[in-house]
């Protein structure tokens, strides 16, 4: 099951590669493969809920950083620091 989510993801990043922008309600959607529908988590993975808008960004470039290699740094690494905050604007700004 990860493995189709990966490929998911890897799909949307390669046309939006090509097109160079993300969009940002895609991303929300693969997020909620993993965080919920309702982004607030479940027994395995965090609330995105409980964090504020400025957390969720430096946790965000915390991933683009990590050299170990992870669901997240992976699924962030192609994003730029405006695609960052323009998922954050959405998730936060949305509420």
């Amino acid at each position: 099951m990860i493995n189709k989510k990966a490929l998911l993801i890897a799909a949307m990043f390669y046309s939006s590669s090509i097109s160079n922008e993300i969009n940002g309600r895609i991303i929300i959607e693969n997020c909620k493969s993993c965080h919920g529908e309702n982004l607030k988590g479940n027994a395995y993975i965090k609330s995105l809920m409980l964090i504020n808008k400025e957390n969720f960004i430096i946790k965000m470039k915390g991933y683009k950083l990590q050299k170990k290699d992870s669901v997240m740094m992976r699924i962030v690494k192609p994003l730029t620091l405006q695609d960052i905050k323009k998922i954050a604007d959405l998730i936060y700004d949305d509420k």
